[in-house]
């Protein structure tokens, strides 16, 4: 993934802030083996010391004398680079302050411009594996092929402090650390919380069925006054708390536009590394203002995706766009928080107000004030397990009908109005299913007519009660009360035989021919990502799917099997009279449950069941267990 710094100019993206780093002996003797010579620099190894870094840990700083022999000003940032190892593992970038009252780094000297023929010292920081191994750094022309090396012993280095004082503020309203305002104009328009969606595409391996899919995401940005700082990213399956994507980063005045250039410099994004150079985000490339595109490969073995972040400030219209750019839950959720003055939840889809402020378009029609509705009124558990329903277990949610949403609670929702929206173009009604036991806890359903008469959930929110806690308490017990109902339905469904020929990738003349029996109705195929879809749509939002992959052995499914999250063995299963080994995970936001066997020579067959639970009796049981193949 790290991209060459000649890549990074020829895209006008002058800004790498390179946290450099720098090892070699101390002794007067071996002093010509500490400089380094780089073209029209050099380098002067003076010395280091372990400092802990701002969360912490132990960093190795290092000191050295940049000097510019060049014939123009020059700044140790834009002439050096550098690569530090130890263990044969690339070290992190490491955030050591020296004043917590201005977030001034160690780091502040590479910034400064150095006049021809002066030199300057500046100093670097990287996260230690331990405090033995020796660290291992090599240093080259930022232009050029020259480059030097030195190797020093951490045991023989001292400990120091570099600041003392705390500066984190915590604002009791988020809950989370902030940075207030600084004053400088560059960090003001950078720091603080921001919306928008991302997308991936060109997906591959276990990604493959997930081309196009995308999803709401916020995020925050806090970078300190040395111009290094983090972004953290979360959508819809991830919180503020346990996030998607969490970027060191640092920021560069330089760039096509005013608001400078943001770089990152280590972090992750779900469960891979960020390098240095992974994310290159420049404002000015985009049409809009006060607009970021994050842009990034994920690439985890063979499983492989593009993924592209869109995000403007949390409480900006979105007006000057196409509302084809908007996210998806634009209108729903994030208009009514911002209309009504809040700041940005710690999870996507709460904490909207009871009342959306109403929006301005075509006149409302006579039915109006004749929409159905009753009290809303249910218990406390039914409303939490309610949440949790349409939330973690029913994958068709925004398919449902208010009359699915009514049979689900066994009463009518309490109307609150109905209005037009002129950034969508469609009529809505909302209504709210209220606790018994405390008014204030109840869950508000905004439903989009589209198609005349027939209205569908397009977002949902809670209030007064904490969605977390509810799936906590209630997951297990909505999953089980779903699998019966399952159960019920699949007995009676009526059912047709289905047939699929999956080829392996690349490889058209190796194939496996899948058939079952699938029910004439509620399901449906998926060429693209070769899955059967719980939804007569295909291509539905959050569906359930079983996806199938070919490959030619076993050993190619376990390739990243070391990066699934909560992986766990569960029992084999006999499939088409082949032994399946089971197995349960979760990967990029998605539960999975995957059956992998060898099916000859040269087939391998993978069946995953992806946001869906295989309990006997249920639909997906029955497929698999009326599964054969040639």
């Amino acid at each position: 993934m790290k991209q060459t710094k000649t890549k990074l100019l020829c895209l006008l993206l002058a800004t790498l802030m390179l946290l450099s780093s720098l090892t070699a002996c101390g002794k007067d003797k071996e002093k010509d083996s500490n400089l380094i010579k780089l073209g029209d620099y050099e380098l002067l190894y003076k010395g280091a010391s372990i400092m802990e870094d701002s969360d912490g840990n132990d960093a190795i700083v290092l000191t050295l004398d940049f000097t510019n022999n060049g014939k123009d000003n020059a700044s140790y940032l834009w002439s050096v680079d550098e690569t530090v190892m130890q263990n044969g593992v690339e070290l992190e970038t490491a955030t050591v302050f020296t004043d917590y009252d201005t977030f001034e780094t160690v780091i502040e000297g590479q910034f400064a411009d150095v006049a021809p023929g002066a030199t300057l010292e500046v100093r670097t920081a990287y996260l230690l594996q331990d405090t033995t191994s020796p660290v291992e750094a090599t240093f080259e022309q930022f232009f050029g092929k020259k480059s030097g090396k030195v190797t020093i012993d951490p045991t023989t280095l001292s400990r120091e402090d570099a600041a003392s004082t705390e500066t984190m503020a915590t604002d009791p309203n988020v809950g989370t650390s902030t940075m207030a305002t600084t004053g400088d104009v560059l960090l003001d328009w950078w720091n603080g919380e921001w919306y928008g969606w991302w997308k991936m595409s060109g997906c591959y391996g276990y990604y493959e069925s997930m081309e196009g899919s995308w999803w709401d995401v916020c995020g925050v940005i806090d970078i300190g006054t040395d111009y290094t700082g983090t972004i953290t990213l979360w959508d819809e399956d991830y919180t503020r708390s346990e996030p998607m994507a969490s970027a060191q980063v640092s920021l560069s005045e330089a760039g096509t536009g005013e608001h400078g250039t943001v770089m990152s410099e280590g972090g992750w994004f779900t469960n891979v590394a960020l390098e240095h150079a992974d994310w290159i985000v420049d404002p000015s490339l985009l049409e809009y203002d006060d607009m970021i595109w994050i842009s990034g490969d994920y690439e985890d073995g063979d499983d492989e995706f593009h993924y592209d972040i869109y995000l403007r400030p949390w409480g900006l219209y979105w007006e000057d766009m196409d509302e084809s750019g908007y996210p998806y839950r634009y209108t729903d959720w994030y208009l009514p928080l911002i209309d009504a003055g809040k700041s940005m939840p710690d999870a996507i889809g709460e904490d909207a107000p009871e009342e959306a402020a109403s929006t301005e378009g075509a006149p409302l029609t006579p039915t109006d004030a004749m929409s159905a509705g009753g009290d809303g009124i249910v218990t406390e558990e039914q409303v939490q397990k309610g949440y949790v329903w349409m939330n973690e277990v029913n994958r068709n949610i925004f398919d449902a009908t208010y009359d699915d949403i009514v049979a689900y609670f066994g009463v009518e929702g309490q109307f609150v109005k109905e209005e037009y929206s002129d950034h969508m173009k469609a009529n809505y009604r909302y209504y709210k299913w209220i606790s018994k036991d405390d008014d204030t806890h109840f869950i508000y359903v905004n439903f989009m007519e589209n198609e005349s008469g027939v209205y569908t959930v397009s977002a949902y929110n809670t209030s007064g009660f904490s969605g977390t806690e509810a799936i906590e308490k209630y997951l297990d017990i909505v999953k089980a009360e779903a699998a019966e109902a399952n159960k019920a339905a699949s007995a009676n469904a009526e059912m047709k035989d289905f047939s699929v020929e999956i080829a392996q990738f690349a490889k058209d003349d190796v194939k496996v021919k899948i058939m079952t029996k699938i029910p004439v109705s509620g399901w449906s195929y998926d060429d693209g990502p070769r899955c059967l879809v719980e939804n007569d749509d295909p291509t539905a939002f959050g569906a359930g799917a079983i996806q199938f992959e070919v490959r030619e052995n076993v050993e190619k499914f376990d390739s990243s099997k070391d990066k699934f999250e909560n992986y766990q063995d569960i029992e084999d299963r006999v499939i088409g009279g082949i032994t399946f080994h089971g197995r349960t995970y979760r990967r990029i936001g998605y539960d999975w449950i995957q059956y992998v066997a060898q099916l000859d020579d040269n087939r391998a067959l993978s069946i995953g069941l992806r946001d869906m639970d295989c309990v006997p009796g249920t639909m997906p049981d029955i497929i698999l267990t009326n599964m054969t193949f040639q």
